[in-house]
């Protein structure tokens, strides 16, 4: 490890971090076995790098390649603390909590405040990140919000908005651009005394319009034209250029802003209802209570393209707004609820949960809720409520869909949003949960554009998301956000998701022709270079078929001489958002990563798309019942051979080094080599998928081929369609794995394969309670 480098990054490439030390050796025997560096810097990873570089000339004493061997890596810090032991709390208004170790000196403050401890409020007219804003026209000079530079009394003669910058003579013309650089509340980061279960927050749940460096250019005339569906893969491609420039500048021409009166939310008994500091409802959209104890709630109407009041978005309830929120349900003979958070992300508290436990109850106000079904899946979790009024008598079911892959700080991949889309039933109404405005804002405008578009053609994704800005504010909150209603509008425009159930698809299959129709559209995913730079840096990867560094999975156990690298990724299956893994047959010389990554992620199950007797390089480590092998540091003993349609062998690993701690493992095979023509191939498959089936596990199953794609795919869609057999949409599941690794189901056989395993299935279980298997 002689000549490595250490640095401290808040990405995960070297070059954007902080070099924190560099050994250079000049004596042999450096450096100390007990390596301890000290660097007071803010990082997310911590990175240990070396080389052996080619026409350099290193010490004689270095070794000829770079080998790092660590045993232990211990990372010391304090969260929003500094000093000896931690002991001491960072100044309140550091941005992220976080300060100097040693010092206790902020790194940079929240907007609004300046100096080393960020104690300082904004002055001489300036506000908002760094200061570095100018106030508008406020009356008599007064100095502005520290924060989000509006004006705390009223304007200059001669100037309107909130932050007085706009004259009535210029803010309607047409042909001028006026720019308001505003930060908002939302973009404060609280300091170390507050938790994460505070409510009455501010927003910091998401990267907000500040992050954006054209800030809010708003304007009153329509620059923005409409874009023909057919041509939005091209005008992503335009607006994704320069780091998605395109995208950037035409967020920052939407309206923005507290742009009507929100006197109701601001009244002092409805303060404590709100989630956050700086989202309220407007008055002239909010939806009003009739029946509860207040007429407040924190939601709007929003419009449709051709029809009022078609949604309605909501915050997602606190303890004390859970009745109420019921209470708008019922008020609005709302059918369908959608969730588009989890109730708590990282450490912050997103939603109370407003709905009973499975086979509980739940009393708010007048309205009883029962749980009557609950059914999760990868990407979210689907549940039936049964809501009674007590004092009416009378009882309804609501349906309620909670999207659960919405990543923290960032968006949804299209495809699995699309999916979601298409599972939920379109009813009366809509409520939001979250802030209801970013998350929700970006739902909405897709479903509602994609109507639209399958009808006129077109859409204009600005001019929607600034309409429902006029019934809620900040309505899809961040530039992200906004990309992802055109990436996700083009996936479903390209290649609409059609699902049937298994009689439907049956009919549609009827005869060859139907069977195998492929769908000739450019909808596998294309990737670059720069997706794949984990395999471009490792030597010896020689597979042509790589792992995105997205879905790749690591190895976790230490094995001297060994890396943590190995050609596999992780994929989903209809209920588990990583039921596979994949991964290709390892050379000899490998085989001890393959054992890793058995028991690294507790596998139960290996399943191989060929014979094992097939491949050389697992016929050397697989046990038979007289010669238990050694692949150090595991034995290996095979503890039972079954063979009948598939083949089935039951091995132990025994970890030497860890006093011969003992995994099992079935590997089960095809019986013969499945081609693309043979007529066995399908039975085969259905047979490997109904053992898989059988085997009780939650950890992940390996499905191992030659090369890691090869039948790979067509195990795992006939694997997951059976698991849906009430909404069968062959190709959506083909395109979800494909995200994963595009080589999957790459070929028309393939597709054929699936269409003709999933007709045989269905044939063989008629009359059977099959058609909604979890």
């Amino acid at each position: 490890m002689a000549g490595f480098f250490l640095y401290v990054s808040n990405t995960t490439l070297k070059k954007d971090g902080h070099l924190c030390f560099h050994e250079i050796q000049t004596a042999p025997g450096t450096p100390l076995p007990d390596q301890k560096i000290n660097c007071s810097v803010l990082g997310r990873y911590v990175i240990y790098y070396n080389d052996r570089l080619p026409n350099i000339t290193y010490p004689s004493y270095y070794s000829q390649s770079a080998f790092n061997e660590l045993c232990e890596v211990e990372v010391y810090g304090c969260n929003r603390t500094f000093g000896d032991n931690c002991s001491n709390h960072c100044p309140f208004n550091c941005l992220y909590g976080q300060c100097h170790l040693l010092t206790g000196q902020c790194y940079s403050c929240v907007p609004g405040y300046q100096g080393q401890d960020c104690n300082q409020e904004c002055e001489n007219g300036k506000y908002g990140f760094n200061c570095e804003n100018n106030c508008g026209h406020c009356q008599q000079n007064t100095q502005c919000h520290n924060v989000n530079g509006s004006c705390l009394q009223c304007c200059f003669p001669g100037y309107i908005g909130p932050s007085c910058n706009l004259s009535p003579d210029t803010a309607f013309n047409l042909s001028n651009i006026y720019q308001n650089i505003q930060i908002d509340d939302t973009a404060t980061a609280r300091g170390n005394e507050k938790t994460a279960d505070d409510d009455n927050d501010v927003d910091i749940d998401e990267k907000i319009h500040n992050e954006n460096p054209y800030g809010d250019v708003y304007q009153n005339e329509k620059t923005i034209p409409y874009v023909d569906v057919g041509n939005l893969g091209n005008d992503i491609i335009e607006k994704s250029k320069s780091e998605n420039d395109g995208f950037k500048k035409e967020y920052a021409t939407l309206l923005y802003g507290e742009r009507y009166p929100c006197n109701v939310a601001k009244r002092t008994e409805n303060i404590p209802r709100n989630r956050f500091k700086t989202t309220f409802p407007y008055d002239h959209s909010r939806v009003v209570l009739v029946s509860a104890n207040t007429d407040y709630i924190n939601a709007n109407y929003i419009d449709g393209l051709n029809r009022e009041k078609q949604y309605i978005a909501a915050q997602g309830p606190k303890p004390n707004t859970v009745s109420d929120f019921w209470c708008m349900v019922w008020q609005g003979d709302v059918n369908q609820i959608i969730m588009l958070t989890n109730l708590k992300e990282g450490r912050k508290l997103k939603c109370a949960q407003n709905w009973p436990d499975q086979n509980a109850t739940m009393t708010c106000e007048n309205v009883v809720l029962t749980a009557m079904e609950e059914r999760h899946y990868a990407y979210y979790v689907v549940r039936k409520i049964k809501m009674t009024h007590k004092k009416l008598k009378i009882s309804k079911t609501i349906t309620q869909c909670q999207y659960t892959a919405w990543p923290d700080h960032g968006t949804p991949y299209p495809l699995s949003l699309l999916l979601f889309l298409c599972h939920v039933t379109r009813d009366f109404s809509f409520q939001g949960h979250g802030k209801g405005k970013g998350r929700t804002g970006t739902y909405i405008a897709i479903d509602v554009l994609y109507e639209a578009g399958k009808i006129d053609k077109k859409i204009n994704i600005a001019e929607y998301v600034n309409k429902m800005r006029q019934n809620r504010m900040i309505m899809v909150q961040t530039y992200e956000q906004y990309r992802t209603i055109f990436l996700t509008l083009h996936e479903m425009f390209k290649a609409p998701a059609v699902a049937l159930n298994a009689t439907g698809f049956l009919k549609k299959t009827a005869d060859k022709k139907g069977a195998v129709t492929w769908k000739r559209v450019p909808v596998r995913p294309h990737y670059k270079d720069l997706d794949y730079k984990m395999t471009s840096q490792v030597q010896g990867a020689r597979s042509t078929i790589r792992p995105l560094d997205k879905y790749i999975i690591y190895l976790t156990s230490n094995v001297t001489k060994r890396g943590n690298y190995i050609n596999a990724i992780a994929v989903p299956s209809f209920t588990k958002e990583n039921a596979f893994i994949i991964t290709h047959c390892q050379a000899p010389e490998n085989a001890v990563d393959f054992l890793r990554l058995i028991t690294d992620y507790d596998c139960e199950l290996v399943v191989s798309m060929e014979p094992l007797q097939e491949v050389e390089s697992i016929t050397q480590w697989l046990p038979t019942s007289t010669n238990p092998k050694i692949v150090s540091p595991f034995t290996l003993h095979l503890q039972q051979d079954q063979a009948s349609v598939i083949g089935n062998l039951k091995i132990d690993i025994a970890h030497i080094v860890k006093g011969n701690e003992t995994w099992s493992v079935n590997i089960t095979e095809p019986s013969s080599r499945l081609t693309v023509d043979s007529h066995q191939t399908v039975s085969q498959i259905l047979a490997l998928v109904s053992f898989s089936q059988n085997i009780k596990t939650n950890n992940p199953i390996i499905v191992v081929s030659r090369d890691g794609a090869a039948l790979c795919g067509v195990f795992c869609a006939v694997y997951n369609l059976i698991q849906q057999l009430t909404m069968v949409d062959v190709f959506s599941v083909v395109r979800l794995l494909q995200t994963r690794r595009p080589e999957l189901c790459l070929t028309l056989e393939e597709y054929e394969i699936i269409h003709s395993a999933l007709r045989s299935f269905i044939q063989s279980h008629i009359g059977e309670n099959v058609y909604y298997n979890h």
